[in-house]
């Protein structure tokens, strides 16, 4: 018997990602180029991007909170320690 897994196909692909306003974890993490643990280390201990809990299970980000995250990140130097 040919065991069958059931997996939800995601389309990460960055411009399909790019139109995108609403994201979940999967996405979000793809569009900032890092992995879905590193946003929920964020989530628990705090200093990442802003987000939605939809559900107990369900984190979504708007991509506009994203850019924002990334925008406040920026810096002209390695010396420049900034508020992050």
């Amino acid at each position: 018997m040919e065991v069958v897994r059931r997996t939800k196909l995601r389309n990460l692909d960055p411009q399909y990602i790019r139109n995108l306003d609403i994201l979940d974890a999967a996405e979000a993490a793809a569009y900032l180029r890092t992995s879905r643990s590193t946003l929920a280390k964020y989530r628990c201990y705090g200093g990442g991007p802003l987000f939605v809990r939809q559900s107990a299970r369900k984190v979504l980000y708007r991509r506009s909170d994203l850019d924002l995250w990334l925008a406040g990140r920026a810096r002209t130097s390695t010396l420049d320690v900034g508020a992050a």
